[in-house]
């Protein structure tokens, strides 16, 4: 996954990139992390031209182990939107 990561306070921070659901994602939303092939790592770190290629690209499908179940939050001890 694309991502940015920098150590502030004594603290590692990161973000990881999300761009738009590919066909496998996009019944459960409509964003998804934004996925790198093993061959455009070096590329996203060292040449910002493609870093802004793969910042657009749409990942490939998914393969599907199982069928989507959404979970719930039914019970949870934490504020939930509605």
């Amino acid at each position: 996954m694309a991502g940015f990561f920098n150590v502030a306070q004594d603290e590692l921070k990161f973000v990881i990139l999300t761009t738009a659901a590919n066909s496998s994602m996009i019944s459960v939303h409509d964003r998804m992390p934004l996925i790198l092939e093993q061959g455009e790592v070096s590329d996203w770190i060292c040449n910002v031209d493609a870093a802004r290629h793969y910042l657009s690209k749409v990942p490939l499908a998914l393969k599907q182990e199982r069928e989507y179940e959404q979970q719930s939050l039914t019970g949870c001890r934490y504020p939930c939107r509605t």
